[in-house]
């Protein structure tokens, strides 16, 4: 108990001092005080409570354009395409940790095509400010889903929920909370949040509570927030609920029968954000269902491939050097390669590993400018992947915010709701 108590006290001690090293912390390191509200029926409504309370939230300094691609998002079906599609079928999108619905749009796009009645709802906390994450409880994301579940009301016959991280911990977590709902008819799950790759996670909920006395501290990353869609800062609190979120959701896994309805998950072995091992476990005996389908994306040989697996588990090697590819990170799966923000040209590049603000450093790592702005290539030295220290230790990465094999990916989503629906002759 001594050495644990010491230990902890270790820990506590840096955090403390790390906080000290960071940047001044700036308005947009404080709450707004403008709460996302929650979805509702009328989509549009809820929509534009939402702009409101972003627009105050940011104080004019975001661009209506972006502020746009933080909302929320409705597809309806066209009736006249989709007259054979009747009675439609709804596709609740839910987006990740730090994100906004944007991050789910090209999936949207899809599930649009297919004539699904398609909602893509935006997490309390989130879309706003990165200091609206500092007293944000996971229990307002657990009624966000509810809500949005519950707008579909007399609009669907039956639902698919579709997360992203974070938003497959809490999709899971609803669930498994009502009991494998008739409502819900299928899963579709992209680098699921069952467990967070830290082995640190635990101590999150610490660190937030000293922020409350020493603000910097409540600040795991502070970084220049470039990104015009989502927050690169990173509260402590955040993490903290991340944690609590998937800890209650491992309860409930052990208290409640197995999840039934059929299930679709996919995720990077090298994710660096989540714990794929722990993703693939909880896939093999937590869910239960003869239709069920993981996809495993590795870089990895074949002799290194997961000894425990299960029926429905798949794996796709996916390492490419004349793509400049090493591997997926947790970023890939929701994103097409050709998306205007995160494709492969797009304006965003992901280099926060090389920032001063990931270290305490006085000045930028020489290679952040090689990330952003050098071409991808095995020549160049500069390859796509995940921020890992094995993949940095020959390469600059820039860490691949794309998946380039998202059409592929698509295709296996949609053969596995057409497997779900045989039984009903439906396609």
């Amino acid at each position: 108990m001594f050495i644990q108590n010491r230990f902890m006290k270790l820990i506590l001690f840096f955090f403390i001092g790390l906080g000290a090293c960071k940047g001044n912390l700036e308005s947009r390191h404080y709450p707004s005080g403008f709460k996302i509200p929650l979805p509702e029926k009328d989509f549009d409504s809820y929509k534009n409570k939402t702009r409101i309370q972003i627009e105050k939230a940011t104080g004019g300094k975001l661009e209506e354009k972006w502020i746009d691609k933080r909302l929320p998002f409705e597809h309806k079906p066209d009736d006249a395409k989709c007259a054979d599609f009747m009675p439609y079928k709804g596709a609740l999108l839910i987006h990740g940790l730090t994100d906004t619905p944007f991050i789910m749009s090209d999936l949207g796009q899809r599930f649009k095509e297919k004539c699904y009645w398609v909602r893509s709802i935006l997490l309390p906390g989130h879309g706003t400010i990165p200091g609206d994450l500092l007293d944000v409880d996971y229990e307002e994301w657990v009624k966000a889903i509810d809500a949005g579940v519950d707008s579909f009301q007399g609009q669907v016959e039956e639902i698919y929920l579709v997360g992203f991280s974070t938003g497959t911990s809490l999709s899971l977590h609803y669930v498994l909370r009502k009991k494998n709902p008739k409502s819900i008819k299928g899963l579709v799950f992209l680098a699921p949040g069952i467990k967070e790759k830290s082995r640190l996670g635990f101590i999150a909920p610490l660190i937030a509570g000293i922020g409350n006395i020493i603000p910097k501290v409540a600040w795991l990353e502070i970084h220049p927030d470039e990104d015009k869609v989502k927050y690169e800062s990173f509260t402590a609190n955040a993490g903290a609920q991340f944690h609590s979120l998937t800890k209650n959701l491992r309860e409930l896994a052990e208290e409640n029968p197995p999840i039934t309805i059929p299930t679709f998950m996919a995720i990077s072995s090298a994710d660096a954000t989540v714990d794929s091992d722990q993703a693939r476990i909880f896939f093999c005996k937590i869910t239960e269902n003869a239709k069920n389908q993981m996809i495993w994306y590795t870089a990895k040989e074949k002799k290194d491939d997961p000894k425990e697996t299960c029926g429905g588990f798949i794996v796709k090697r996916v390492r490419n050097l004349d793509a400049g590819i090493l591997d997926y990170a947790h970023l890939s799966l929701p994103v097409h390669p050709d998306n205007i923000y995160y494709g492969r040209n797009g304006e965003y590049k992901s280099c926060l590993t090389y920032s001063k603000f990931s270290h305490i450093k006085e000045q930028d790592d020489p290679n952040l400018k090689k990330c952003k702005e050098g071409k991808i290539g095995f020549k160049n030295s500069l390859m796509y992947g995940e921020h890992t220290d094995e993949n940095k230790q020959d390469y600059v990465v820039r860490r691949l915010t794309f998946n380039p094999m998202f059409n592929e990916m698509m295709k296996d989503i949609f053969e596995f709701i057409k497997n779900i629906n045989k039984d009903k002759g439906e396609s």
